[in-house]
């Protein structure tokens, strides 16, 4: 099973993944995470699984969250490389080299396949199902970033692979996410028994899994939903599946020690302090919203302006949330909302908040549906791509474009999607030049904003 770019060893590919994101991973291996001589094929899957664990937390922590972070304006670039792509929507195939070869080697596609033929071999169906849900969540992601992706083929052996639709993607996805939820709703069994303790945040409870599998079918559904009917009605089905409270949401568990580190604090603190701030745009907003979560995600000066992320946001031992209860009450909200059910919209609306100490709301029509759409921009901070997949759907918020990009390629509009890397445009000939191109092709721009009905400003 390669995958054409894994040209280096994986180490050296690690290495390549690593300074392109700016961002450091510790292999997290010893202890307990050791070679069992005794046992050989469940220890090889659990090695390979501490691998994929934190390159899923890379991948959703590091640079793509950032620039979708700056994107949305939620973030702020202010020096270097940063400005550039707040400012002027910079997003070239040299900012993106790393992103996409991070959905496949050095912890992506090809070792998540590699641990799927192990969970085989081992008649283990909780790894399996682990596994599946992993890969769903790569690929998912690597959707939501780019648009149309090499998946089918990405393992095939072809050097020269072809990229599937962005939505055969999803689908794709989704069958796999659903073999998933097959696998772990197995019963418990000498040779079902996954990751144990080496899975950092579930302890590998595949109860835990498969609410989580849930979860993401009811975002890759919602994120298709644009352009497909019936999709907002599977996304809520999925999503009353999914997580149900605080202790079911996805976060990277990072550690004070060095090399484990939350991403944002090895980002902001130790390497590249001074590039990125808050956004102007999400602290008005809640200011404006008297939301506790104000201090929660920023620090502010004495006169009240944000300065940088708050001090327990930046702590290196930081729980980063990635799929959370948030994002699945929220979900099952607006899916119920487009699919006519206002009262347990706004009764799923008013439990997020309540998740926050927040008051109830009570609104209808269309208040209610920016409400919700407003509120999850709110609630999934740092959970950027998904924040700048919501955007590119919804045109909500309605954000008003920078104005020093009116003359980038992107033609003054707030980019879609990220531009494919250097390398596989260099030595795979079915990529297009997609130099200007800033929006996926299944994502059409939005005439409007969903959430207030006026015209969409960045779109």
């Amino acid at each position: 099973m390669i995958y054409h770019i894994k040209k280096l060893s994986a180490a050296a590919a690690f290495a390549v993944l690593l300074g392109a994101t700016g961002c450091k991973v510790d292999s997290l291996t010893g202890g307990e995470l050791s070679t069992d001589p005794n046992n050989p094929i469940t220890a090889t899957n659990t090695q390979v699984f501490v691998g994929i664990q934190s390159a899923l937390w890379n991948l959703w922590g590091s640079d793509p969250s950032r620039v979708a972070g700056l994107m949305t304006q939620q973030l702020a670039g202010t020096a270097r490389q940063y400005a550039s792509l707040a400012n002027n929507y910079a997003i070239t195939t040299n900012v993106t080299n790393g992103y996409q070869r991070a959905l496949y080697v050095s912890g992506g596609l090809i070792d998540i396949k590699r641990l799927e033929v192990g969970a085989v071999a081992a008649h283990d169906d909780f790894f399996l199902g682990i596994g599946r849900v992993l890969e769903g969540a790569f690929m998912g992601t690597g959707a939501d970033l780019f648009g149309n992706l090499v998946y089918k083929e990405a393992v095939s052996g072809n050097a020269t692979p072809h990229l599937d639709d962005q939505l055969a993607v999803y689908d794709s996805v989704q069958t796999v996410l659903s073999a998933a939820v097959t696998d772990l709703s197995a019963a418990a069994s000498t040779s079902n028994i996954g990751p144990l303790t080496a899975d950092l945040v579930y302890a590998g409870d595949p109860a835990k899994w498969l609410a989580l599998a849930h979860t993401l079918k009811a975002r890759y559904y919602l994120n298709t939903a644009e352009v497909r009917a019936g999709a907002y009605a599977q996304a809520l089905a999925e999503a009353k599946l999914g997580i149900a409270d605080n202790s079911g949401t996805y976060s990277g568990a990072f550690t004070q020690a060095t090399g484990e580190q939350n991403f944002w604090y090895q980002f902001d603190v130790v390497q590249r302090a001074g590039d990125m701030g808050p956004g102007l745009f999400l602290d008005n907003l809640l200011k404006a919203r008297n939301d506790p979560r104000r201090t929660d995600y920023f620090q502010h000066n004495a006169a009240g302006v944000p300065t940088d992320l708050s001090v327990a946001r930046l702590a290196p031992d930081y729980q980063q949330p990635y799929v959370s209860y948030d994002e699945n009450t929220l979900i099952w909200a607006e899916a119920a909302y487009r699919t006519g059910d206002q009262v347990t919209a706004l009764a799923k609306l008013n439990e997020e908040r309540a998740n926050h100490s927040l008051a109830a709301e009570a609104v209808a029509g269309q208040a209610l549906l920016n409400e919700i759409l407003t509120e999850k921009y709110i609630a999934d901070f740092q959970l950027s791509e998904q924040v700048w997949r919501d955007y590119t759907r919804t045109c909500t918020p309605n954000l008003v474009p920078s104005p020093a990009a009116a003359s980038s390629p992107s033609g003054g509009l707030i980019p879609g999607r990220m531009i494919y890397d250097v390398s596989e445009l260099s030595t795979d000939p079915n990529y297009p030049d997609d130099s200007s191109i800033f929006w996926n092709p299944d994502d059409p721009a939005n005439a409007t904003s969903d959430g207030t009905g006026a015209a969409c400003l960045g779109r």
